[in-house]
């Protein structure tokens, strides 16, 4: 297995770090779920995961798993989720990639109100009703508080990467927290065609 480090921007914008911290939240609550997600490690020289090179057309061993995605997607209002955020790896199981923008990352807050009510994706994985609402019953599963527990551990690891302040690190866990509580409740009526 060949693996992939993409490395980090050298701006010194904090959205390039709250970039880092939607990433690795995506991938560590997406494997809790069991969703079609890769494993993101950060490490000084950047996020390392699994190399993929093949985008999918959906003819994969794990739709059903894609499928019922949609939910989880929609619920860390991931703007940036299109058909190219849909690779398969060599054994013909498909991934969700590419999850830096999710979460309240690079995301002023009158746009986040502007959206938050809306379906977000782009790409619907090949969803259906059925299958949305298989993926709504997991992403409610979830414990709200242990889902602040993870997107918290998850910034004090990144901020030791990059030297955050509390307050920023506060900030973007504050204000994701809230997106994805509020998200989880009105997620059952985000499915569209």
């Amino acid at each position: 297995m060949q693996f992939f480090i993409k490395k980090y921007k050298q701006d010194n914008d904090i959205n390039t770090k709250y970039e880092v911290i939607a990433e690795l939240f995506s991938s560590r609550i997406g494997k809790i779920l069991d969703m079609p997600v890769l494993e993101v490690t950060a490490k000084n020289e950047g996020m390392i995961m699994k190399q993929l090179e093949k985008k999918s057309n959906g003819n994969v061993k794990n739709l059903k798993k894609i499928k019922r995605a949609l939910p989880f997607e929609e619920w860390l209002l991931n703007i940036d989720l299109k058909e190219e955020h849909v690779m398969d790896d060599e054994e013909n199981n498909a991934y969700i990639i590419d999850h830096g923008h999710t979460l309240s990352a690079w995301k002023p807050l009158y746009y986040v109100v502007e959206i938050i009510n809306k379906p977000v994706t782009r790409f619907k994985l090949w969803s259906d009703l059925e299958s949305y609402k298989e993926g709504v019953e997991i992403v409610k599963s979830l414990d709200c508080d242990h889902t602040r527990i993870y997107l918290k551990e998850t910034a004090n690891e990144v901020a030791h990467l990059f030297k955050l302040k509390d307050d920023e690190i506060n900030d973007f866990v504050n204000i994701s927290s809230k997106i994805l509580e509020y998200r989880k409740k009105i997620l059952h009526l985000l499915f569209t065609n």
